[in-house]
């Protein structure tokens, strides 16, 4: 896994945990992290240099676990993905839907050509 995917997978999951938020236990659980990659999810995710640039946010420690979510700039990284990614579909349906239309003109076209030739014989 890319470390490229990796990031919008975590992004995504964790937006999607929003309203109850995850442990790391969970997000190592989730994406079967190393400690490698977990060292690299703290930094992108988690650095706290400075904490307002963080897209995850420590929310409160309870029965000897801290629960994290995801912060505004990491809601507005992913609500922004997920915009693009709408948009690339949308896009793509217009394309299918644009080619039909010129088939079809095509093909109209073509048996109206036919038609007159026919008439002229």
């Amino acid at each position: 896994m890319t470390k490229e995917s990796l990031y919008i997978k975590i992004l995504i999951w964790t937006y999607e945990r929003q309203d109850f938020g995850f442990t790391w236990g969970d997000l190592t659980k989730e994406f079967n992290l190393d400690d490698r990659q977990l060292q690299w999810v703290q930094k992108v995710f988690r650095s706290n240099l400075p904490a307002s640039e963080n897209l995850i946010d420590h929310l409160f420690y309870k029965n000897e676990e801290h629960t994290f979510v995801i912060t505004a700039k990491g809601t507005s990284a992913a609500v922004q993905y997920l915009n693009l990614k709408e948009a690339e579909r949308s896009g793509k349906r217009a394309e299918r839907i644009a080619w039909v239309a010129i088939s079809v003109g095509i093909i109209v076209g073509v048996v109206q050509i036919i038609i007159g030739l026919l008439q002229l014989c």
